[in-house]
Order: structure tokens, then C-alpha cells, then sequence
């Protein structure tokens, strides 16, 4: 899968995101399709899962819209664009959580593959791409204040 989406990405520029959204929508759907199915999965914890990657999907857009604005695109055209970045997030949601009603047994292989592909992305990606403008410390401080919230919001809400 990681070549695909460095491929991908080359050809197509701001696809990546896409991939980063696909994988995320499906870690959400199957968070939700197997409330009880365990002990540990919850409402509550795919609720927390589900807001967690909402609040970052806004520099997702973000990283999508800007770079087309400096394009030359209309403000509202970038917009746009970095929405339909995000469209596949709620299918590939459904898409989890249907897997998971039919396929309760591979759970834990595809909670591990949501979750490996964002890491992927975001390690091979994200971070050196953030580096290369010099943003380095800023980078790195806004990851630091990403795991803060994200440990907030999991400890504050269950």
C-alpha cells in the first residue's frame, strides 16, 4: 500500500492526503462497528477515535487548500478541493463498518492496517515534507501539541 500511495502522490500532488483520509474513515467505521463486540471497544472510545481525527482534519484541508490558493486557484475552488480530499473519509467508514459486522474476526488485522497506514504516511511523508521549508521546531512543536490534545481528549473523555 505504501508504494501505491508514493506513486500516487508523485503523479497525482495532494493525493497522498486522500489516502491519509481513507485510512482514517476506515479506522472510525471499524471503531464503531465493533462497539461491544469487545470489552474494550466502546461507544465512548470510538466517539473519542472519531472526534480526534475530525479536529485533525482541519490541517488536512488545510494542507490541501493552501497550496492550490498559492497556485493561483480561487479561494473558493481551493476550498472545494480540500473538501473532496476528505469525501472518501465517510465511505471508507461505511465501508469499515460493514467489514466488521461480516468480519468480525479479522479486527484486530484491520484496526492494525488503519493505523499503520497512517503512521506510514505521516512518517514518510508529512514530517520530512515539513522539514524541508525550515518549520522544523515549529513541526515538531505542533506534533507535540497534537499528542497533548489527543491524550486530553482520551483521558478527559474516557
Amino acid at each position: 500500500m505504501g508504494m501505491v500511495v508514493f506513486l500516487y502522490g508523485k503523479v497525482v500532488p495532494n493525493s497522498r492526503i486522500i489516502f491519509v483520509s481513507l485510512s482514517e474513515g476506515l479506522a472510525v467505521g471499524v471503531g464503531f462497528g465493533a462497539v461491544e463486540k469487545t470489552a474494550s471497544a466502546t461507544f465512548e472510545s470510538a466517539r473519542n477515535l472519531a472526534i480526534g481525527i475530525g479536529i485533525q482534519n482541519f490541517p488536512e484541508g488545510l494542507a490541501v487548500s493552501l497550496p492550490l490558493r498559492g497556485a493561483g486557484f480561487s479561494t473558493w475552488r481551493a476550498f472545494w478541493y480540500g473538501q473532496l480530499s476528505g469525501m472518501v473519509e465517510p465511505l471508507a467508514g461505511l465501508f469499515g463498518a460493514f467489514a466488521v459486522v461480516l468480519a468480525e474476526p479479522i479486527l484486530p488485522y484491520a484496526l492494525a492496517f488503519a493505523a499503520g497506514a497512517m503512521v506510514y504516511v505521516v512518517m514518510d511523508d508529512i514530517i520530512p515534507e515539513a522539514q524541508i521549508s525550515g518549520n522544523g521546531k515549529l513541526a515538531s512543536w505542533a506534533s507535540i501539541l497534537g499528542f497533548v490534545v489527543m491524550m486530553s481528549l482520551d483521558v478527559g473523555l474516557g
